[in-house]
């Protein structure tokens, strides 16, 4: 073979790595589970109509089914639940108090209009930090799709029972494909969560280190935005780990509770490493001072270290992790460069718990 013919087959096998990346996934959308979720939002929405068509009530409201069912197709069954709940509250919340107005003014622009600013009051009364979407979407519903009895008569009654029915089957339905489809992932999901959390964490560390060597006093880079999305998704994975480790559907060998342990404690630690590197980037902004590279070279390896870990293959990835990275601690020369210091201390307990997180992995068990 040719050098220019070898030079070719790796402008082909390049073209067809980067249309696969174009039109597949992101890694980390995979990280989540999201074949399986796409995969199981189809047969669920699927059974959804076959099982909504079959009784004469909720044939006749089939998007509350429909939507019941995707709106609770979550990554676990204790979420899962709890979400059904709140939204078949919220729902009749909103039904009840929309309703009473229809009773006594019919579907006016008064009712309308009260009807919703009554649903968000009580809402917002329950909780001021949000307003569930299936209350106002069922306050819209007992405006716009009242239901008849027999002799033609408007019924709330039998608007309220339709739209409870329908929704109720659908989360019914999305609750049994939760449990299923949980017996799939839940043993990898801890493990791809945490490679995800590390994907996020190494964007707010790469970040840091570019930030911590900008000469401008008056760096272009927005870290604050960076580190918002880090540490929105760090929380949701935390979330996850917490609320799969109370699953009472799911029964987890001795092992699979101590491997959960030592994977919480690990996010744990991932997630004061961000705050750490938060904390640099806020002391060089707040004081515009630079750091040379040498001074930022355990951020740097790291970095280095935390790309060729996988949690993935987490007993593979690193046999003896104490043994592969062992950072030199900075420290400032001179009097009075507090702030500086403060920076370089940040750096150095960052690369404590980063220590800490790869001791762990002896902690697993096989």
């Amino acid at each position: 073979m040719t050098v220019y013919q070898q030079n070719l087959d790796e402008d082909e096998e390049n073209s067809m790595e980067k249309i696969i990346k174009t039109i597949g996934l992101k890694k980390e959308a995979i990280l989540l589970d999201s074949w399986l979720y796409i995969l199981k939002s189809m047969l669920a929405i699927g059974t959804g109509y076959l099982v909504g068509s079959i009784f004469a009530v909720t044939r006749l409201d089939m998007i509350s089914v429909l939507l019941g069912v995707m709106y609770n197709l979550q990554a676990t069954n204790v979420t899962a639940v709890k979400g059904g709940v709140n939204q078949m509250l919220a729902s009749f919340m909103g039904a009840v108090t929309t309703g009473i107005l229809v009773y006594f003014f019919g579907p006016t622009l008064f009712t309308i209009i009260f009807g919703m600013g009554l649903t968000l009051f009580i809402a917002l009364k329950i909780d001021y930090k949000a307003v569930s979407p299936v209350a106002i979407f069922t306050s819209i519903y007992m405006t716009q799709f009242i239901q008849k009895d027999m002799l033609g008569n408007p019924s709330i009654f039998l608007t309220i029972r339709l739209r409870m029915l329908a929704l109720g089957l659908g989360v019914l339905i999305a609750i049994i494909f939760n449990f299923i489809f949980s017996f799939l992932y839940f043993r990898n999901m801890t493990f791809k969560r945490l490679e995800f959390m590390k994907l996020s964490s190494l964007d707010a560390l790469k970040l840091t280190k570019n930030y911590l060597l900008e000469d401008k006093t008056e760096s272009g880079i927005d870290y604050n935005k960076v580190f918002s999305g880090v540490f929105s998704n760090i929380d949701s994975v935390i979330g996850n780990i917490q609320t799969m480790s109370k699953e009472p559907m799911m029964h987890f060998s001795e092992k699979e509770r101590t491997n959960l342990d030592v994977l919480s404690k690990m996010a744990d630690s991932m997630k004061i490493m961000v705050h750490l590197a938060y904390d640099a980037c806020f002391t060089k902004d707040e004081f515009k001072f630079t750091l040379k590279k040498e001074e930022i070279s355990s951020l740097e390896e790291l970095i280095h270290s935390l790309e060729k870990f996988s949690f993935l293959g987490i007993r593979e990835s690193l046999k003896k992790p104490s043994q592969e990275y062992r950072p030199q601690m900075a420290r400032v020369e001179g009097i009075g460069e507090v702030s500086k210091q403060r920076a370089l201390d940040d750096l150095n307990l960052l690369s404590h718990e980063y220590q800490k997180i790869l001791c762990g992995v002896t902690d697993i068990v096989s």
